[in-house]
């Protein structure tokens, strides 16, 4: 079976609007992922917020593209928490001060062949 995705659906504008808004009007999102993933997706497909959906119904939706892709969800809100301080969440500046640490030891030569450090 060829599974064909939805690209109108997947419009990153449309996207970037909705994590904004959500961003802006639930601050408990801007440090969950996976909250956030899961809010744009029900206000993208409105059946997903009925508890009697099957995950046959969220799974077909998924494969077929009617949903954003997570990572371009978490891409889309760690462009606007960077261009929008007041959108930052609580871990913001935690996640960023482990960034060198996290940048050198990606580095170390045992990364770069691909091994385990």
């Amino acid at each position: 079976m060829l599974l064909v995705f939805n690209i109108e659906f997947m419009d990153l504008l449309s996207i970037k609007d909705i994590v904004k808004d959500l961003l802006t009007n639930v601050p408990s999102l801007r440090d969950n992922d996976n909250r956030l993933i899961l809010n744009v997706w029900s206000m993208q497909d409105s059946n997903l917020k009925n508890a009697t959906i099957s995950f046959r119904y969220f799974t077909k939706q998924f494969m077929l593209g009617d949903l954003a892709p997570a990572e371009s969800i978490r891409r889309v809100r760690q462009a606007l928490q960077k261009e929008f301080p007041e959108l930052r969440g609580k871990l913001y500046a935690e996640r960023h001060k482990l960034q060198d640490s996290i940048k050198e030891q990606l580095n170390q030569p045992e990364m770069k062949k691909g091994g385990t450090p």
